[in-house]
Formats: structure tokens, C-alpha cells, sequence
């Protein structure tokens, strides 16, 4: 699951062309960096009833399995309530997602985890992110693979921590 909310479930995909839009720039804007570490940033989003979903990866170029930089970054439903909204949203995304990763590619041995879902303010706005080795399109291929029955372990952790 890489919803921060266990209720979201059944997801849209944000426009492909805003996720590739984002990965254009981020590539460009870290160009250098993109080409010193031989990796592209790679963009994909959910929308959910319950939240917005936005998750960067730095992967590595060649080797799929080199642990890469995952930034994930969610807000609540009423973030996205109406059109001027959800461009804000958008903005802060981008803005905040160039001020983590700022400083992950500021430092050569940067390795500042956050496994944990976490708020950060941002113009105004309150958000949630966590930073991980997780390479979301090898989750997301499972997922694809085990298909929608298989059920979720974390969920299901989750009900057994509550009715012990």
C-alpha cells in the first residue's frame, strides 16, 4: 500500500502528462546531478476520495534493482475541494519536492530516512511525506501481478495490533 490512509483504496492515476510534465523538469533541473549519479527522477500520483498522493523517485538508469530515493508526498481531500485548490496542491508539490531533494543531492553520503509518514507546514498548507528506498514501480508491478484479491499484509497487521 502506498496510500498514506488505509481507507484509500481505489485510486485514479493523476494525468499522465502532469507526471511527465514534473519529470521533465526535475530532470532537467537536476540535470547534473541526474548525470553524476547516472539516475532519472521518475513521477507517479494517485487521487483518492481521502487524499492526493505524489510519489518521486531518483532511480538509477541501469540497474533497476540499485536502491533509489523515493519521495512521497500527500495531502487531505479538502486540499483538492475545487480548481484553484488542486493547482495550489500542485505548486506546493513541486516546490516541496525540489526542497527535499535539494538536500538529499546536496550531500554525497546524504542517507536521512523517514520511513514514517510525517508533517511538514508548507505556504500555509499542512502535508505529509516520507522518504524511502522504496522503487514504487516494482511495487506497483506486484501489485499489478497479485492482482486486486491478494490481500493486503499491512491492513491486515493492522487489524491484529488493534484487536490485541
Amino acid at each position: 500500500m502506498i496510500a498514506r490512509k488505509k481507507t484509500s483504496i481505489s485510486g485514479k492515476n493523476l494525468p499522465k502528462e502532469w507526471e511527465e510534465s514534473l519529470s521533465r523538469l526535475l530532470n532537467e533541473t537536476y540535470q547534473a546531478e541526474c548525470k553524476k549519479f547516472d539516475r532519472y527522477f521518475d513521477v507517479y500520483g494517485q487521487i483518492f476520495q481521502e487524499e492526493l498522493l505524489l510519489v518521486v523517485s531518483f532511480l538509477a538508469e541501469k540497474d533497476e534493482y540499485l536502491a533509489p530515493v523515493t519521495l512521497f508526498l500527500s495531502c487531505d481531500a479538502d486540499q483538492m475541494s475545487n480548481e484553484k485548490k488542486v493547482k495550489e496542491t500542485q505548486k506546493d508539490y513541486i516546490e516541496l519536492a525540489g526542497l527535499f531533494f535539494d538536500e538529499v543531492l546536496a550531500q554525497e553520503d546524504w542517507n536521512e530516512f523517514e520511513p514514517q509518514w510525517q508533517e511538514v507546514k508548507h505556504n500555509h498548507q499542512t502535508y505529509f511525506f516520507k522518504l524511502s528506498r522504496e522503487n514504487v514501480n516494482l511495487t506497483l508491478e506486484a501489485n499489478r501481478l497479485l492482482g486486486e484479491d491478494f490481500p493486503d499484509i499491512e491492513q491486515e497487521e493492522d487489524q491484529e495490533e488493534q484487536e490485541h
